[in-house]
């Protein structure tokens, strides 16, 4: 890949395909558990089966910090909103570029009202160093540049 090809690459290419949802009904205490349980940072916040928010541990710290007793709360009175997204065909240049503008960690990706993937920081990390590096990737982070998640939409429970 040549950094003008790497240029035009598309979000669908980097992006992590298992995402995590959950009702906007649920206890932050159990969503928080279900991040910690599946090692993840943010987990997108659904009402009436549609992507409306998302939960980022940003969220809870803050409030927490700010003294708010969060983990009674249900998920949908602390969410991140309006959910900031990014279209699968987007270039990936075109994304980072939102993260950066909103000062966001991860980025949401939708197709036809549904979401996708994740576009997250460590996602556009590994797309540096693949661009960076590109064709002589060094073996130990070729491994670690190639090693996305790659699973269906998964309902928290």
């Amino acid at each position: 890949m040549t950094v003008s090809s790497a240029a035009s690459e598309v979000v669908s290419v980097i992006m992590s395909t298992r995402v995590v949802s959950v009702k906007s009904t649920e206890k932050v205490s159990k969503v928080l558990r279900t991040m910690v349980r599946n090692r993840i940072g943010s987990i997108i916040v659904t009402e009436k089966g549609k992507p409306a928010g998302i939960l980022t541990e940003r969220d809870i710290s803050t409030r927490t910090a700010k003294g708010q007793k969060v983990m009674g709360m249900v998920v949908g009175k602390i969410m991140s909103k309006p959910l900031i997204t990014v279209a699968p065909s987007a270039q990936v240049w075109e994304a980072v570029e939102q993260m950066v503008r909103k000062d966001i960690r991860r980025l949401p990706v939708v197709e036809d009202h549904k979401i996708v993937g994740m576009v997250t920081e460590r996602d556009v990390f590994r797309w540096v160093i693949k661009v960076a590096y590109e064709p002589n990737i060094p073996d130990d982070l070729k491994k670690l540049v190639e090693s996305r998640t790659h699973a269906q939409i998964v309902p928290a429970h």
